[in-house]
């Protein structure tokens, strides 16, 4: 069934829906701008937050910058179990306190012209470090001869070593000449008490410049150096011209395995004297430092215009076993007179108990360290050595006399600082005809407690 409206009807209804379309329009309009409002409030307080959190990040940056300058300025105190050392953060400075003691006691028998007697053999202060980085420096004073000669006196090293370059490094000022295995290994980590008896023609430490590089199996060094051809206490003459020397050593390691190596070594120095009247000597002590009475001495040779010395090194070491030796000779030119040749070596053997073995490291021997070092239930490290030694100062009409030494060794090494010394030293024979000296022998006992740090 169907029905329609009337056209009156049509009208009124038209009219009532187009009164009310502007009503809902308001309202539509009312409700967008109350959520627009909501809206632009949820903004600014995510504004707000966004404010807050932007002003904690810019504090914590704050302090994480003060934090950095603090760290970076920090000291930080290290030990290596034996000294102190001081490092800043970024590890460019850095500065190692340490020291030495060596005391000695020895005994002589009748037959040798000395007297018993107890020293300190060494007595050091000891200061090393880095600054910017790439200048290392040292600085070594000896308290046991603070008037000694120019290469035992009071100040021993003290130098700065640049260390910035790929190719090595350059050391000026006071340093240990690069000669010769014994003479660069450290009085510390050497097997006897002292060194060979051809250690009387190495130059010891003078003012210089040098420069040094290593690789994994070969070491080269060089360096020019001030100081006369001998290194006598006796060397006094102040006004005159010390001279100038150029020193260098070589070495190589052709063969290293896990449980040894075979060093080779090279050295020569040339000296130039400066004084037209100066003069050499060279004399030395049967390998005990105790008592000053040489048993040979060439005296004071004059007229030398310059002086050259050649070394040659060998060391082998194959497990707890090794042996070391070398030679030297000096060559002494002099104006109106013949020429003069002295030479020395010496050769030795050891052997550690204790199965520990000799360590090596560019060149020269370093620390032994025990497998089972006293104070962590262990009893140490021992050591037995025994060494022939000769030294020749007679040539031509010149008689300074020639020494010959024998020397068994027994070293304990509580800890890697710590050790104990026993050196039983026998002269052979003294070769100096026309002096009270000539024919001597005799025995030496000599012991020494040795601590570094």
């Amino acid at each position: 069934m169907s029905f329609k409206l009337k056209p009156l009807t049509q009208h009124l209804l038209l009219a009532g829906l187009i009164s009310i379309s502007p009503l809902a329009a308001q309202a539509a309009d009312n409700d967008a701008d109350a959520r627009i409002e909501k809206l632009e409030q949820q903004v600014n307080l995510l504004l707000e937050k966004l404010e807050q959190q932007n002003v904690q990040l810019n504090q914590q940056q704050e302090d994480i910058q003060a934090t950095k300058a603090v760290t970076k300025n920090a000291v930080i105190t290290k030990t290596n179990g034996r000294s102190l050392s001081f490092e800043s953060a970024d590890g460019d400075f850095n500065a190692q306190i340490g020291g030495r003691i060596q005391a000695d006691a020895a005994f002589y028998d009748s037959e040798i012209p000395s007297g018993d007697g107890t020293d300190f053999r060494r007595l050091f202060v000891d200061l090393r470090g880095t600054v910017y980085k790439d200048w290392d420096y040292r600085f070594q004073y000896d308290f046991a001869r603070p008037n000694g000669s120019s290469s035992t006196r009071g100040v021993r090293d003290a130098y700065f070593k640049y260390t910035g370059l790929n190719i090595g490094n350059i050391t000026v000022g006071q340093f240990k000449a690069p000669f010769g295995l014994e003479h660069l290994t450290s009085s510390l980590n050497s097997t006897f008490l002292e060194r060979g008896l051809n250690h009387v023609f190495t130059p010891d430490r003078r003012i210089g410049v040098g420069f040094d590089t290593a690789s994994d199996n070969w070491t080269f060094a060089v360096g020019g150096f001030g100081g006369p051809a001998e290194e006598s206490e006796d060397n006094s003459n102040n006004d005159s011209d010390e001279g100038w020397n150029l020193i260098g050593r070589l070495t190589a390691t052709p063969v290293k395995t896990d449980n040894g190596f075979i060093h080779l070594g090279l050295a020569a120095r040339q000296n130039w004297a400066q004084d037209t009247d100066g003069s050499v000597r060279f004399r030395e002590r049967p390998e005990v430092r105790l008592d000053g009475a040489r048993l040979v001495d060439t005296g004071n040779i004059a007229g030398v215009d310059d002086s050259q010395s050649y070394g040659l090194e060998f060391a082998t070491v194959y497990g707890p076993f090794s042996v070391q030796s070398e030679f030297i000779q000096t060559k002494l030119k002099r104006d109106g007179a013949s020429d003069l040749d002295f030479d020395g070596w010496y050769a030795y053997a050891s052997y550690f108990l204790t199965g520990e073995s000799r360590a090596y490291k560019n060149g020269i021997f370093d620390r032994t360290k025990p497998k089972s070092p006293v104070g962590k239930g262990g009893y140490g490290a021992w050591e037995v050595a025994a060494r022939y030694s000769t030294l020749d100062l007679n040539d031509d009409t010149l008689t300074g006399g020639e020494l010959d030494n024998a020397t068994l060794g027994v070293n304990w090494y509580a800890t890697d600082n710590i050790r104990f010394a026993a050196n039983y030293v026998k002269v052979l024979d003294v070769d100096r005809p026309g002096n009270a000296n000539d024919d001597l022998d005799g025995d030496i006992f000599a012991v020494r407690a040795q601590v570094d740090f």
